[in-house]
């Protein structure tokens, strides 16, 4: 994951959050706004994502791997699914929970917020990547 990091030249930047809109049950972990940046010719292509993790890490701001590594994850689970029923089995998520499609909804966003971001080819790179 560092290599991508590095080869593409990508920065983060965290700041504290209240909450995470994708996680309205996470009131037990530490929530951040992460800003990732990388520039490509003539431009710096920004993604703003929220991320929380557990009180376990004791406040520490996550890494750009930490992050992009659980963006790849969820990305890869969600592309891999055939459908919302098909995550679902995956996953162990009931096909009837509205919380359930709410979370997979929130992925679908968030894997193509990703894929605009890094653009297709270095998308498919990043989901390649050796993993944490």
């Amino acid at each position: 994951m560092q290599q991508f990091i590095d080869g593409l030249g990508i920065t983060m930047t965290t700041g504290r959050a209240i909450s995470n809109p994708n996680m309205p049950d996470s009131d037990d972990m530490d929530h951040w706004t992460c800003t990732l940046s990388y520039k490509v010719p003539g431009q710096t292509r920004t993604l703003r994502i929220p991320y929380s993790c557990g009180l376990g890490h004791q406040g520490k701001a996550p890494s750009a791997a930490d992050v992009l590594d659980t963006l790849a994850s969820d990305a890869t689970g969600y592309e891999a699914a055939t459908g919302f029923e098909g995550w679902c089995a995956e996953f162990g998520y009931d096909t009837d929970s509205r919380k359930a499609e709410r979370t997979y909804r929130a992925l679908e966003r968030q894997t193509r917020r990703l894929k605009q971001w890094l653009d297709p080819k270095v998308y498919e790179t990043l989901l390649d990547a050796e993993r944490l």
